[in-house]
């Protein structure tokens, strides 16, 4: 075995070795900041190969330093297009479209600036949502910084046939944001796009919130830029090497979510202000696909209902985000929760413009949580694995014009089912499977609920009390992600995170044929299915239990059954 510690050691690096903050000296702490300002990929890893792909994703550290002066061309172009359009269809996934979904929702736009609409699902109801806005106003603004994602690029072939059928100059409507000579410039030029912005190529998708990601979408909705500028400045000042460990702002953060975690405390649950809901999906899908890999990691609890402190088990921490003066929101609950003995952070925004500033904070703390974690919290390895499987079944598809699955049929709701094999019973009855489901639940476990469906507040109601109702029975964290957005997500942790997990996958009949996505052959509703049903195998290969639950009918009343039979599985 000690003959093979060095090869460990070459193509691991520190990956798997954790560093307790508080066991540091101030000398070893602030060293560790500094190598970051630095941007000393070392400090992640030894391996030369994986060093390399770290150093070419550190941009970010300067914060505002990039975007500063490259805000005056922005403003000109949003100038240009406030005179031609009413609205803005942002169409990017992942890192390429929950910043601009944040700033699209906590904002609105200034007066005669156009309407901010972010497309990052392939969900047939939102498509046709899309096309109802008049095309002549609208500005098409497709991002990928890959320039090979699979929904933005199928939104960019529909969209583009459709502007088109009634412009002799389709480009003039588009605008690419990607890095480049990635495929999506190629395709940009070729086709007379009005503009090509380019992603900063060493900064991450979810890294990218003060680049033209984050600062393109405000300026395109008239924001005030030098407002954001000033405190993505003000937190980049509270954060930089030089201030005391305890009073920095991203390295207090960094030492509270990393001590949590070495208590045991993996679930990070936010408790978020309504108003700034949205910014919790970006901390969410930051901290999950930075630090959830190599069987370990974060596991961040965004949407659940609050509760008292006794149906929450011991393995939670908790971050309070909200805006000044409305604090006492939460009171009784954050003061039950630390009377509880819970760990507790509290974050208050005097301003929603303060979220610029948080986003730099929040990238700081989860890099360095990275490093005293020991995973490497700029890949993201275990995202392949849906893709590829989606992949295939896409290829089978087009080929046969089937995915080749058959599924069960529950004689008593009329529910479709599909189930991992070693949740297998006698009958495949979904009452049968649900009990088995919720059967032998080990510690610190947390139940997924992802849903292939559109975008609903009443759904999204119906499942927190799905949500509730499971963490008052288990005693359990519990998720939610809508897909395909949890791909790009939280898709990570589940496939590469913490074993003890599982899932449930919800799909419904939608295919609308009209909806054919020009060169592929299939609608948007077949892309969607096979994403869900690639995602079911993928877990399936990492051992996970997972059911997916197919909705023939009205999905709304098809989840109130579900709800049912959860309780009857839980209550008898």
């Amino acid at each position: 075995m000690r003959a093979d510690i060095p090869k460990v050691v070459k193509v691991y690096g520190d990956f798997g070795i954790i560093k307790r903050p508080s066991k540091l000296s101030e000398e070893e702490k602030e060293k560790i900041l500094q190598r970051l300002f630095q941007k000393d990929a070392e400090l992640f890893t030894l391996d030369p190969d994986v060093k390399k792909k770290i150093q070419e994703r550190l941009d970010w550290v300067e914060g505002y330093k990039y975007i500063e002066p490259k805000l005056k061309e922005l403003k000109t172009l949003a100038e240009e297009i406030r005179r031609e359009y009413q609205f803005v269809l942002w169409c990017g996934m992942g890192g390429s479209g929950l910043f601009p979904l944040v700033i699209s929702q906590i904002f609105t736009p200034a007066e005669g600036f156009p309407e901010l609409k972010v497309l990052d699902t392939n969900d047939p109801f939102h498509i046709q949502e899309a096309e109802r806005l008049p095309l002549e106003k609208t500005l098409f603004v497709i991002v990928s910084k890959s320039g090979t994602t699979l929904e933005t690029l199928s939104h960019f072939k529909y969209f583009w046939e459709k502007v088109k059928a009634n412009n002799s100059e389709p480009g003039k409507q588009f605008i690419a944001l990607t890095d480049p000579g990635s495929p999506l410039e190629g395709l940009a030029l070729e086709r007379g796009f009005r503009k090509i912005v380019h992603h900063p190529p060493y900064v991450g998708g979810r890294y990218a919130a003060l680049t033209e990601i984050g600062f393109l979408a405000s300026a395109l909705m008239g924001l005030d830029l030098a407002k954001a500028l000033h405190y993505a400045k003000e937190m980049y000042s509270a954060c930089e090497p030089g201030i005391p460990w305890n009073y920095n702002l991203a390295t207090t953060l960094a030492e509270f979510i990393t001590e949590s975690y070495i208590l045991g405390q993996d679930k990070l649950t936010f408790i978020v202000d309504p108003l700034l809901k949205p910014f919790a999906l970006w901390l969410e899908q930051l901290i999950a696909e930075s630090l959830g890999k190599n069987y370990a990691g974060l596991i961040p609890v965004v949407g659940e209902s609050p509760g008292a402190s006794t149906v929450y088990s011991s393995d939670r921490c908790f971050i309070y985000l909200t805006l000044r003066g409305r604090e006492r929101l939460y009171h009784r609950l954050i003061s039950d929760l630390k009377e509880g003995g819970f760990r507790i952070k509290q974050i208050v925004l005097e301003d929603r413009y303060e979220v610029f500033g948080e986003a730099y904070r929040f990238m700081l703390a989860t890099a360095l949580t990275g490093y005293f974690i020991g995973v490497n919290p700029f890949d993201e390895p275990d995202v392949v694995l849906s893709k590829t499987k989606t992949r295939e079944l896409l290829e089978k598809f087009k080929k046969e014009g089937d995915f080749g699955l058959e599924l069960y049929v529950d004689s008593d709701t009329g529910l479709g089912f599909y189930y991992e094999k070693t949740l297998s019973v006698e009958y495949p009855k979904l009452s049968a499977l649900f009990k088995k489901f919720f059967s032998d639940f080990a510690p610190w476990i947390y139940v997924g609920f992802l849903a292939y469906l559109s975008y609903d507040p009443e759904i999204e109601d119906i499942i927190r009390d799905i949500r509730t109702f499971v963490r008052e029975k288990k005693n359990c964290a519990t998720l939610f992600g809508y897909g395909p957005r949890y791909l790009h997500s939280t898709g990570q942790l589940f496939k590469g995170g913490p074993p003890l997990a599982r899932f449930i996958i919800f799909t419904r009949r939608g295919r609308i044929d009209s909806q054919i996505i020009p060169e592929e052959g299939y609608t948007f509703w077949d892309q969607q299915f096979a994403q869900a049903y690639g995602d079911f195998r993928a877990l399936v290969e990492r051992e996970k239990p997972v059911l997916l639950i197919h909705l023939f009918n009205d999905p709304k009343e098809d989840l109130r059954l579900v709800f049912e039979l959860i309780k009857k599985a839980l209550t008898f």
